[in-house]
Parts: structure tokens; C-alpha cells; sequence
């Protein structure tokens, strides 16, 4: 949802200023005449960054236990990624210049197709809050009636998201290593060059062998055009990007575009092409990558993956909900100029600047690096693991079945 007021007329923060991170909310609680200041007993909306699990997750259960149940919180995002139930307009003249900036820039992408800023928000009551932060099942109770920010599909998201940080908390930081053999599995014509473009060009520029997998058929990725048309445009925008990205070995598996499922004859496709390539790493997107085929994408390899080959390398990228932490690679010119080729896609969303914002944000730990692109590198047994424990393995997704 997109704010155009917050609960309260004296919020109050903790944490640290929230002036960095979500100038746009301040600026619509002052127009209001409710001016944030730090946060006594005498506030009615608290105002605090989104935790790190471990002592930051702690301090906050800390604070919120001090709180009548339905005591309204808005986390922001400021060190850790959220997964919003709302979005808040940023400040018209924003310089791009900081990590939390590109934040901003980034989340403009689910707000007004990359123009402008936005600001992600959770807002919830407090005691929801310490439900979703225990990773209690609790968390995605029957909300009240008339709580649209409660509703049962953001909950269930919510909880996975949370779960999912607790599991990778223990990720770090570190580059991302050419391999001899890389499988990339794309559910979109636009992702190869969005989530994996700068791994792609990295493993073809060192000489290594780039087998790309494109899952579904375009034929719903076009505002206003939809089937075989359609389709055939974004495949020849995607044989130009792959082209860019020095990648010469293609395969279109034509699932349904939001219909990817893992009973399918793609499904025996991929374990015949997985056999065959003998892959060392296999990019995809993560578990927790907000889109019913980027989530279906690992049901499919999970389904797919020969048994012989389960002991190759993941590494999972993202886009749509960004991964705490992870592998980083530079971000490259080529992923820039594979991009441009996705014009049709261009021209209802300003991708390039999204994409900019996401790996200005992406490169926040790495000394001397301005971009970069983050990915979750682990051996497929953990990988797998981590799906399975953070619960998402279990849910179900819906896309909408185009003809």
C-alpha cells in the first residue's frame, strides 16, 4: 500500500535518527503538525529501523514488550532489507549519492516504474511485531477486520522473509569466484540480465562455459500484448542481451509466464540439460525473491536437480526483495548495455536506475566499490536446507494463467 498519512500525532523514535534513512515519512508526519522526536511514554507511533537478527532483533522484542499489544510500529529499512506492507513517497530532490539513497531509488521501481523515491515500511501493532520477529507461527494469525496492512497474504510473506534472515544470518560478504561450468536459470526474459548480469559477463570474460536457461515464454510480460507475439519479442530481446553478456548457449523452456510450476515437461528438460552440462554453480534467484515464478524457479530445480549433481554450487540472486548479505561482484557496463536490450520492458519501468539503486545499495560494505551485485553462494544441500527450514518450501503461490 502507499501511505498518504501514518497512525499517531506524536511519534516518537528509537534506534538512531531516522533522518537518513526515511526523510519522506518524516516530511508526511510533519505536514501533519506531528513532528518525530525520540520516543518516551507519552508517544502513540514508534518509529524504528528493521532489525538484524541476534542483538538488534533482541533490543527491539526488549522495547516492544514495554508496549500495549496494539501499539502501532513502523519499521524502516535502514541496515537490514524489509519486506513492505507499505510504501512512502521520498523527497522529490534526492541525490542518489549514499546507499540508502539508492534504497530509495530502488524501491521507486513498486511505486512509480523507477521515477521519483519510495520508502519501505512495515507497519504493524507491537505485538504482532514480536511475533513476526521470533519467527513464530503466530505471526500469521487471523489479523482483525479492518486491518488491510494485516492481511493473511503479507503475513505468510512476512514470516518467510523473517525466518529467511534468521537462516542467513550467517552469511558474509565475499567476491564471487569464476567457475569452469555455469548454469544460469532465468523464469524471465530480463532476469538474466537484472539479477545475474555482472556474474554472467564476469564468467564469460574469464573464459568459462555459460549455459543460459530461460524457464517461461514472455508471452504476459508486455503491458497491452499478450501470447505468441509477445513472447517472441522479449525472446529476441533476450537472444540480444545474452549476446551482450558473451552467453551463446540458449534454451527457452516456454513455461507459462506466472503459470512456472515444478510438475511440468520443463521440469524433465532441465534435469536432461543439468545432466548434460554437468554444471559447478547454478545461478537462480532466491527463495525469498517476490515473484510467483522466481519462487516457483526453486521447486523446479529442487524437482529437477539430478542426484548426482547435488553437490554443485548455488548462487542465488535477487531483485525483487534483496538479500541481506552474500558474494559480491562489481557491477559491469555489459549488465548495463543487456539490460538496454529489454526495451519493451524499459518503457513501463525505468529498470536501469531501479537496478543502479538496488547495487549502490548492494556495495554499502565494500571499500572503493560504488555498485555491486550480491548473490547467496552456498553448496546445494545447505541451499536446499535453508529453503526447507525458513518454511516458504511449504507455501503456495499464485500466479495468474495467461491463454
Amino acid at each position: 500500500m502507499v501511505a498518504e498519512r501514518l497512525p499517531g500525532g506524536r511519534p516518537g523514535f528509537s534506534g538512531g535518527d531516522p533522518a537518513p534513512a526515511i526523510p519522506g515519512t518524516l516530511e508526511l508526519l510533519r505536514a501533519r503538525g506531528a513532528e518525530p522526536f525520540p520516543w518516551t511514554a507519552e508517544c502513540d507511533l514508534l518509529l524504528a529501523p528493521y532489525p538484524a537478527p541476534g542483538e538488534q532483533t533482541q533490543w527491539l522484542l526488549d522495547h516492544l514488550r514495554r508496549l500495549p499489544l496494539a501499539y502501532p510500529v513502523a519499521l524502516y529499512e535502514r541496515d537490514t532489507p524489509v519486506l513492505p506492507n507499505l510504501l512512502v513517497a521520498g523527497l522529490e530532490e534526492d541525490p542518489e549519492d549514499s546507499a540508502l539513497a539508492g534504497l530509495r531509488a530502488y524501491r521507486s521501481a513498486f511505486r512509480h516504474a523507477g521515477r521519483g523515491a519510495a520508502e519501505a515500511l512495515v507497519l504493524l501493532p507491537a505485538r504482532r511485531l514480536m511475533w513476526l520477529l521470533r519467527g513464530s507461527f503466530l505471526a500469521e494469525g487471523t489479523p482483525g477486520s479492518g486491518s488491510s496492512l494485516q492481511n493473511r497474504r503479507f503475513l505468510a510473506h512476512a514470516l518467510d522473509h523473517q525466518r529467511s534472515l534468521m537462516l542467513l544470518a550467517d552469511i558474509v560478504d565475499r567476491p564471487l569466484e569464476t567457475v569452469g561450468r555455469t548454469l544460469v536459470l532465468a523464469p524471465h526474459f530480463d532476469d538474466e540480465s537484472l539479477l545475474f548480469g555482472a556474474a554472467i559477463a564476469a564468467a564469460t570474460a574469464a573464459g568459462s562455459e555459460v549455459r543460459l536457461v530461460w524457464l517461461t515464454d514472455g508471452a504476459a510480460g508486455i503491458p497491452g500484448q499478450t501470447g505468441p507475439a509477445a513472447g517472441a519479442v522479449r525472446r529476441a530481446e533476450a537472444e540480444g542481451a545474452a549476446a551482450e553478456l558473451g552467453v551463446g548457449d540458449l534454451h527457452f523452456l516456454d513455461a507459462p509466464e506466472t503459470g512456472l510450476r515444478a510438475r511440468g515437461p520443463w521440469t524433465g528438460t532441465l534435469r536432461r540439460l543439468i545432466a548434460d552440462f554437468q554444471p559447478e554453480r547454478i545461478h537462480l534467484p532466491w527463495w525469498g525473491d517476490g515473484h510467483v515464478d522466481h519462487f516457483e524457479t526453486n521447486r523446479v530445480l529442487l524437482a529437477a536437480l539430478p542426484r548426482a549433481q547435488r553437490c554443485v554450487e548455488i548462487a542465488a540472486g535477487a531483485f525483487w526483495t534483496p538479500l541481506p548479505s552474500g558474494a559480491s561482484l562489481p557491477h559491469s557496463a555489459a549488465k548495463d548495455r543487456a539490460l538496454g536490450c529489454h526495451r519493451s520492458q524499459l518503457a513501463t519501468v525505468d529498470y536501469h536506475r531501479a537496478g543502479r539503486g538496488l547495487s549502490r545499495w548492494n556495495a554499502r560494505d565494500l571499500p572503493g566499490v560504488a555498485h555491486a551485485e550480491r548473490h547467496l553462494l552456498l553448496p546445494a544441500p545447505d541451499y536446499l536446507r535453508r529453503y526447507r527450514l525458513s518454511g516458504a518450501s511449504r507455501r503456495c503461490y499464485f500466479g495468474v494463467r495467461r491463454q
